[in-house]
């Protein structure tokens, strides 16, 4: 069992602290959240004592630190954070020997979380030149979260017992909780490491092991010293650990795990092994250090800390089974490589200041997968990088408060926000557009050089930006360029600004130009030195992605084809941005994208996959906000994909089939857009879920192709979702554990129960009621029953799940309406039914309290032909309240608001501007077109219950929605 500290010691670390508070006037004016530069610590002799093994959380501490006064002062300042029982002794340093400063005190700082020495009386005690000695005594207490020291535990399965283990996580500011430092990343010194533990235990660090000496039941362990690291980088663990190990090129590797779980870290060992040597040989430097460990632990900061010779990560994201699939390797493979990255950017050359996350997160997002790419080429990691980084990264612009890349921050929790999207996935897309422009040999020099100069040290982004301009001008075509001596312009346009360009590339056919226009995808007044090059109708050549052309952060650039030494007659394409390395959205006229088009139906192959993909993400903006020029340009586009086997082009495409889908919705177009997308999927379905004769894909990346097919009613979508929803019902199955199948189960089960008839609905009903309704089957089918396209059905389902007379209650009063709201965006065919519940239950949902925020969010989708109704209906509603003395303190949404039917706006007006266009060109692609679905066949399901996964999708649901309605708005 865990041991909690004495009462006493507690009243004593309690007393302590108070007096310290209050031991001098330093701690008390107002400071600056970082560390003055006065002084600087030269070595750090860090002695760490521990009885983790027999479950006690107390441990005692002894840093004894080597400063230099940089300049005189009258204070030395260092961080402490949750520190007890603190003494120090400070001893002067002389060429004779040492000698101690009597007249010294110290005060905490608790804001900015400083332990500050300083004089009894104020002057400047600590005189420019000279060096100190700083022995500092105290006690801490560990964490159950990985933050500082922390603890866990696990059952040895041998001998039944409990054993425990402790594990460092440092980064970015919990150094301070371990002892007392200059925890900047800014601050380098030397680290030597001795942790004393019980004899059950051993411990590893940084650096390999010096010796252990035995005394009692208790060892101590030393470590060779670090070369210099910034303190988030320190790392130890405390364990009953077992490894494995692999010694190439001198050095040596060790997966440590609970003794029982050894082998299942072989595939982690030669994953490393190569991984290491594979960077070495990239950038032509060698990885410092003796030995890289690493652990696995049950609890870890995230899925792993790159701490320099010492990776921790969460043993399920390093330890796997032969058996794991595919799609988990990879991404295990992504984390493991990201943090021997680290090893290169962010350890050998820390950032200045947090400021520059970036270039570590950044940098060792992108070469994980390049460095995968290169080792696994059949892996097609660089396409896993599209699917979970650049998406991500393009997509957040749309959603969320930006930032630029390199941004300043000073408090803990303004640090801890920096680990962000931004930080890793946009830094990971702006290096990887950078690496194509300057071509890959000179840019991975130039990020050579760079990490040879500032090694074992720190550096900002200006000093990255000058090493990558020095290798440029060596360059005999890039010294050349006339835009080669500004890469500091050019680099920093793209990290000091927040939002994400858009390139429109607009030609004039008569005079052979090109005007190229940018704008911030959000009109935020930012401009842009962007890479631009070119494939075209005569040159496809999409290989080569080197830079062609800076435009300059100008609005309007115009520049003649001759000058581009481009060749293209009226008829021929331009495509820009070749194979979408470039960071930025592209737009073409009309007519070039029209070209675009019957390439593809001509011969889409012609065009690199990436770059059809990157027209769709192109276009998506366009057509889901109502900004395309001609819509039959978009329909030419869509029409190729009817021979498109990419499943990331598919993915690309789905949420511009969606909004199509939506913006159709109830008008004569509906039926024929369906048989329209089902001609274009079909294929692509049979291929990936029915000719491959598998339950479940394993790429992690057909997600979208299943919810297009089912969405428009594919007969063999029906029947794949229906046969597994029933093997799930019926059979128990177990689908899937990870949660990265999440989603996929979702609308597996979601589409699979789309048209139930009405005596299988029926049974599935009558069935739940004899289920325990804290299950994960009762959950995920309640959950999937939102989707039902039956109008009696949902309104069924709706009274039973949520009515004043539920059956079925499994949502609290406050996320009921949330989930009404849900419900209503994601289901088309529920609307009028809400409505209708709406209505039938008005008197008991007002009584909730967010019945009027919610009712308002609802107001917003009220479709102008539906506007009377919806002003009687709020118009009993608010009588109701009145008469009830519900909400005085606020109102109803008044029926003249212009927030009634507000986002139902772009979807009218692009039925207004675009329906009848649609459905002609609609009639002329189908002229067998019936308009109507014969693929809507009723389920048969029997009654079952059970499931062995471990959480509901409601459950999980439900957990997210309210920050998720908040955040994203599918209609927006």
């Amino acid at each position: 069992m865990i041991v909690p500290p004495s009462g006493v010691v507690v009243l004593v670390a309690l007393v302590t602290t108070l007096a310290l508070l209050v031991s001098g006037s330093m701690g008390e004016r107002q400071r600056s959240l970082r560390l003055p530069n006065a002084t600087y610590p030269l070595f750090y002799q860090l002695h760490i004592s521990s009885d983790i093994h027999k479950g006690q959380l107390l441990f005692s501490g002894n840093a004894t630190i080597d400063v230099a006064i940089r300049q005189s002062t009258n204070e030395i300042v260092l961080h402490a954070k949750n520190l007890s029982n603190i003494e120090i002794t400070v001893r002067r340093l002389t060429d004779e020997g040492s000698e101690i400063v009597d007249d010294l005190t110290h005060t905490l700082h608790p804001t900015a979380a400083f332990l500050i020495i300083h004089a009894t009386e104020n002057y400047m005690a600590f005189e420019e030149g000279q060096q100190y000695r700083l022995e500092i005594l105290y006690t801490a207490i560990m964490a159950s979260r990985p933050a500082g020291l922390y603890y866990m535990d696990y059952m040895d399965e041998e001998t039944n017992r409990t054993v425990y283990v402790a594990a460092t996580q440092c980064e970015p500011t919990y150094g301070r909780l371990i002892f007392p430092c200059y925890d900047e990343p800014g601050f380098k010194s030397n680290f030597s490491i001795k942790i004393t533990h019980g004899s059950s235990h051993s411990a590893i660090s940084n650096m390999p092991v010096k010796e252990v000496l035995s005394h009692g039941d208790l060892k101590t362990t030393s470590f060779y010293t670090t070369p210099p690291i910034s303190t988030y980088l320190v790392a130890f663990v405390i364990s009953d650990f077992e490894s494995i190990s692999e010694t190439y090129r001198g050095i040596t590797q060790s997966i440590y795990t609970s003794p029982t779980s050894k082998e299942k870290g072989q595939v982690a060992l030669k994953n490393a092994v190569r991984t290491v040597a594979a960077l070495e040989d990239y950038f032509g430097i060698s990885y410092p250090l003796p030995k890289l460990d690493h652990v696995a632990l049950k609890k870890n900061y995230g899925a792993a800390m790159e701490n320099w010779g010492l990776i921790t990560y969460k043993d399920v994201n390093l330890l796997k089974n032969v058996s794991s699939d595919t799609h988990k390797r990879k991404l295990d493979t992504i984390t493991q490589n990201h943090e021997i990255a680290h090893q290169w950017f962010g350890n050998l050359v820390s950032p200045e200041w947090w400021t520059y996350t970036w270039m570590n997160e950044g940098f060792a997002t992108y070469f994980s997968y390049v460095i995968t790419d290169l080792i696994n080429p059949y892996d097609k990691m660089m396409d896993m990088f599209i699917n979970h980084e650049a998406e991500s990264a393009y997509s957040y612009n749309s959603f969320f408060d930006v930032r630029p890349l390199s941004h300043y921050v000073e408090g803990e929790q303004d640090i801890m926000g920096v680990f962000d999207i931004i930080s890793y996935k946009r830094g990971a897309c702006v290096i990887k557009m950078f690496h194509h422009a300057f071509r890959q040999k000179p840019f991975v020099r130039g990020i050579s050089h760079f990490l040879e100069k500032y090694r074992y040290s720190v550096a900002n982004e200006l000093n990255l930006f000058d090493a990558l301009q020095s290798e440029l001008q060596e360059d005999e075509y890039f010294s050349q360029q006339p835009w080669s001596s500004r890469i500091r312009e050019i680099m920093l346009s793209w990290t000091h600004s927040e939002w994400l360009p858009i390139v429109m590339v607009t030609r004039n056919y008569e005079n052979n130009t090109i005007t190229f226009s940018q704008q911030s995808v959000h009109m935020k007044d930012e401009l842009w030195w962007i890479p631009i090059n070119f494939a075209t109708t005569k040159s496809p050549n999409f290989a080569d992605t080197q830079v062609d052309m800076f435009m300059p952060p100008l609005a309007r650039y115009t520049v003649a084809l001759e000058d581009l030494k481009i060749q293209v007659s009226g008829k021929d394409w331009i495509i820009v941005n070749k194979q979408h390395t470039g960071f930025y959205l592209v737009r073409y006229d009309t007519d070039n994208l029209m070209a675009i088009a019957r390439q593809l139906q001509t011969n889409h192959s012609v065009i690199h996959p990436i770059n059809r993909l990157g027209l769709f993400r192109d276009l998506g903006p366009l057509i889901e906000h109502n900004e395309i020029e001609q819509v039959d340009v978009v329909f030419e586009m869509l029409k190729y994909l009817e021979f498109e086997e990419d499943v990331l082009i598919w993915n690309q495409v789905q949420d511009s089939i969606e909004c199509l889908i939506r913006n159709l919705h109830g008008t004569s177009s509906q039926s024929l857009f369906n048989e329209f997308v089902r001609r274009l999927i079909g294929p692509t379905f049979r291929r990936v879920y029915v000719e491959n004769g598998v339950n479940l894909p394993e790429d992690g990346m057909s997600h979208g192709i299943l919810e297009i097919a089912c969405s428009v009613d594919l007969p063999e979508c029906l029947e794949y979702t229906r046969r597994l929803a029933k093997e799930y019902i019926i059979d128990k199955i177990y689908l899937r554990v990870e949660a990265d199948y999440h989603a996929f189960i979702d609308s597996l089960l979601c589409m699979g129960v789309r048209y139930l008839s009405d005596q299988d609905f029926q049974r599935v009903i009558d069935m739940m009621q004899e289920i325990d309704r804290g299950s994960v089957y009762y959950d995920d089918i309640i959950y999937a029953l939102r989707c039902t396209q039956s109008h009696r059905h949902l309104l069924y389902y709706l009274e039973g799940l949520m009515g004043e007379n539920s059956t079925h209650m499994v949502l609290s009063e406050l996320e009921d309406l949330m989930y009404l709201l849900y419900i209503y965006k994601s289901n088309l065919a529920s609307r009028p039914i809400i409505w209708q519940y709406i209505e039938r239950n008005y008197k008991f949902l007002c009584r909730a309290p967010n019945f009027l925020e919610h009712f308002k969010q609802l107001a917003g989708f009220v479709p102008r032909h539906q506007r009377l109704q919806f002003e009687r209906l709020r118009q009993t509603i608010a009588d109701h309240m009145m008469q009830e003395g519900l909400n005085t303190n606020q109102t109803l949404i008044a029926a003249d608001s212009p927030l009634v039917g507000k986002k139902m706006k772009i979807t009218e007006n692009f039925q207004d501007k675009f329906e009848q266009q649609i459905h002609k060109w609609l009639l002329n692609e189908l002229p067998q077109a019936s308009g109507r679905s014969d693929a809507l066949l009723s389920a048969s399901l029997s009654a079952a219950n059970g499931s062995s996964r471990p959480q509901g999708v409601l459950k999980e649901a439900t957990r997210v929605l309210r920050s998720a309605l908040r955040i994203v708005d599918m209609y927006r």
